[in-house]
């Protein structure tokens, strides 16, 4: 009895989490000068491994270099990934920087996009796109993320942070053509080397139309107020990212020395973020979920060392650390959005059961989706037991003969699952 409780146990907890996906993942990513050229190709299968890995929904990137570099990398490493991701339309440059660009990809069975717009600024682009979100009570009750993506002038020096607060400013009068209660994400390498900077401290100024913040809350320490200039003659580490117990949320540099393209150095500076508006703090239609804000590849214990150091083991696999090695050197930023509503996600009528979902040894479907490239068979575990292809066929049969009795669920990208039971 006790078994058959735990079992019982185990198939509903996992029943709950498949169907429950009410989750968002957004995911910001310095993707190195990723160009049309055969370096950058040979590293996209690097590219498609972290994705496979981190399963995001929302992908934002910067140090993109053209439209043809784009849509190679859409082409083999999102779609291969996830079939119904999109992009959205690609932009030049209407700031002087013309060769760093901008771009997000998404996950069209969760999200919409509404619209998208170039902000220029004395540097870099800021990319605006809205997306809605796919709730069932999408048309009586929209829920909308404005999401913006930047790239910040780098290095150090008085000018370099006057531009990045140039932008900054810039980043925040947009704030205030968007409805107050706007659900604002704001991603990018921001090249900030400490909090202090009036960059930073203009981005997450209270006082802003939308107050926005970092959501992890990992601030330096503020200068002292005694006339000391801690950027540059009065230096102190302690003021900055740039210290070890700031380990866990630095996201550049991947790499000790460089390769032939990036930084080295090791992990030792906090570039990447993905701020996120106050009101996503709270409980409403959609929010942040506590503690999903990660530093992809960072196990906290890399600190002026290179990421794929067979040293530096945590949640993050080895497997993981070495793609992220070799595709660039910066990490990426995720984070989850968590929606109250149910995600209208599921198409229900790709996949139809020709006689029964009772199988003894033949499962007989119906396909009707020719988007639909695969179907993928779990077990009541949450396991992958079997993945089929689909070329177009319009009914497929099955063998399950192998199976062991019990109960499991077919599936794909857009279909809701189904349950199968094995006699």
């Amino acid at each position: 009895m006790l078994i058959k409780k735990a079992s019982l146990f185990v198939l509903c907890f996992w029943s709950i989490s498949f169907f429950g996906q009410n989750t968002i993942k957004a995911m910001f990513y310095n993707i190195l000068n990723y160009n049309s050229d055969t370096e950058s190709q040979n590293r996209t299968p690097r590219l498609k491994t972290i994705l496979e890995t981190v399963q995001p929904d929302l992908f934002m990137v910067c140090e993109l270099k053209n439209e043809t570099a784009s849509d190679y990398l859409y082409t083999n490493a999102i779609l291969p990934f996830k079939q119904s991701f999109k992009k959205t339309p690609f932009k030049y440059s209407e700031s002087p920087a013309t060769n760093l660009l901008q771009m997000v990809y998404y996950n069209s069975a969760k999200l919409e996009l509404e619209q998208t717009s170039v902000i220029p600024t004395r540097i870099r682009d800021i990319n605006h796109y809205t997306f809605k979100v796919k709730v069932e009570s999408g048309n009586s009750n929209p829920v909308r993320i404005e999401v913006f993506v930047t790239h910040l002038k780098a290095s150090r020096g008085q000018d370099n942070r006057e531009k990045r607060n140039s932008s900054a400013t810039t980043f925040t009068r947009e704030l205030d053509r968007l409805p107050t209660n706007s659900y604002v994400l704001f991603a990018g390498d921001f090249n900030f080397y400490t909090s202090n900077e009036s960059g930073f401290q203009t981005i997450t100024n209270s006082s802003n139309p939308i107050k926005i913040i970092d959501p992890v809350n990992r601030l330096c320490p503020a200068f002292p107020d005694d006339n000391k200039d801690y950027f540059n003659d009065d230096y102190d580490s302690t003021y900055f990212w740039n210290n070890s117990s700031f380990a866990d949320v630095h996201s550049q540099s991947t790499r000790s020395s460089s390769l032939s393209d990036g930084s080295g150095g090791g992990m030792d500076d906090r570039f990447d973020f993905i701020l996120i508006s106050e009101n996503l703090t709270k409980n409403n239609n959609l929010y942040y979920k506590p503690e999903s804000y990660k530093t992809i590849g960072n196990n906290g214990n890399c600190y002026n060392s290179f990421v794929s150091n067979t040293t530096c083991l945590g949640e993050f696999s080895q497997n993981l650390r070495n793609a992220l090695y070799q595709f660039s050197d910066h990490l990426p930023i995720t984070l989850d959005l968590q929606v109250a509503n149910t995600l209208s996600i599921y198409n229900t009528t790709s996949i139809k059961f020709l006689n029964s979902n009772i199988v003894k040894d033949y499962l007989f479907i119906q396909v009707s989706d020719i988007n639909l490239k695969s179907i993928t068979i779990y077990n009541h575990l949450g396991q992958k037991v079997k993945s089929i292809e689909i070329n177009n066929q319009k009914e497929i049969s099955i063998n399950l003969t192998s199976f062991s009795k019990g109960v499991y669920y077919l599936t794909a990208d857009s279909l809701q699952p189904k349950k199968i039971i094995k006699i």
